[in-house]
């Protein structure tokens, strides 16, 4: 997940070629007027769970059978979608090939909650085709992180679903978090403050916290992958701010490439829009040191472009493209408070486990 999606496109080898714009199947129009909330239930041991590769595929088919011992050790069992291991190029199957599993995963009703095994590209040529009615008759967790923004920002505002932008299944559950993994699958009760992994050296901090603007807000969390909220400007599923807190990281990206994307948002009044803004890492960002490029630094970049909007703005929560990495609900409210790097949850996310 740590490549960029422009590395991983031109390792690829565009391998689709010519087909990439497959006809779409009969789609469920979007509503047009918000969909109220839907939490799904919390997981409890020997529940049993869907995965899907509703992006790109995996080349390395033996990352798949760790998966299965993995989620043992949270107790629980797995069931892999029936075309996990389809592939297209570089996606993990055709369009409709992952619709189908996305589909019968939300609608089998042994199936506790849907975990995307891996991200890349490829969740924003499902999004028009999405069956949200059938979604939102099902209310399951959603797990993932990266491309899989795409249908945490589709899902949220067409099905109502709350979401959770967390470890694809894939990804390695280092204790801490593991930790925070639990705390949001497997309890009704707010997950509460959000800290960033232990320091082995105060004095040189490895996840240190920034205050790009002082001030505190509250608002429901939204966001995710910049790449994504970005690239659904524009179309039915693009980002809701308003009186919203605004989660964005992203990896691999030259700054002037965040610069653009964060400027979009900002043109298109999504950032003054947003009751905070916490932006997480961006890793593999920083510009180059080689030669005589003149960039400007992630620092230099964020208070530029965040550090003038006047309201609060928090740098440096860990959850995304990271080794470790925290389960940010989204959907629920959250508190923010800027000015003493603190960023908390305060509102459950699902409902008791049947």
């Amino acid at each position: 997940m740590r490549a960029s999606r422009r590395a991983f496109l031109s390792t690829a080898g565009l391998a689709a070629g010519g087909a990439l714009l497959a006809t779409p199947e009969k789609k469920t129009s979007a509503p047009d007027m918000a969909v109220p909330r839907l939490k799904p239930r919390a997981l409890k041991a020997g529940d049993t769970v869907g995965l899907i590769a509703p992006s790109s595929y995996i080349f390395d088919l033996w990352e798949l059978d760790a998966v299965a011992p993995r989620l043992a050790s949270l107790g629980l069992k797995c069931r892999f979608g029936r075309n996990v291991r389809a592939r297209r190029g570089y996606l993990a199957g055709s369009e409709a090939e992952r619709l189908a599993d996305l589909h019968a995963m939300f609608e089998d009703p042994e199936i506790s909650a849907v975990f995307c095994l891996g991200g890349g590209y490829g969740t924003e040529r499902l999004l028009d085709r999405i069956d949200y009615g059938l979604v939102r008759r099902h209310p399951k967790i959603l797990l993932g992180y990266s491309d899989i923004t795409g249908l945490h920002l589709a899902l949220g505002k067409l099905a109502g679903l709350v979401t959770f932008h967390g470890p694809v299944a894939i990804s390695a559950l280092p204790e801490w978090t593991l930790g925070y993994l639990r705390k949001a699958l497997f309890s009704s009760e707010p997950i509460g403050a959000v800290e960033n992994p232990p320091e082995t050296d105060a004095l040189a901090p490895e996840f240190p916290r920034h205050t790009v603007s002082p001030g505190a807000a509250r608002g429901r969390t939204v966001g995710g992958n910049l790449t994504l909220v970005s690239t659904t400007m524009g179309t039915p599923y693009e980002v809701d701010t308003k009186g919203k807190i605004l989660l964005l990281e992203d990896t691999g990206e030259a700054p002037y490439r965040i610069d653009r994307m964060l400027v979009q948002l900002g043109l298109a009044g999504k950032l003054a829009d947003a009751a905070g803004i916490v932006w997480g890492t961006c890793t593999d960002c920083e510009p180059s040191r080689s030669g005589f490029e003149i960039n400007l630094s992630m620092s230099e970049l964020l208070d530029d472009l965040l550090g003038n909007l006047g309201k609060p703005v928090l740098a440096g929560l860990v959850f995304g493209h990271t080794k470790e990495k925290a389960t940010i609900p989204l959907g629920v409210e959250a508190a923010l408070d800027a000015t003493n790097r603190t960023f908390a949850l305060v509102e459950s996310a699902t409902t008791p486990a049947a």
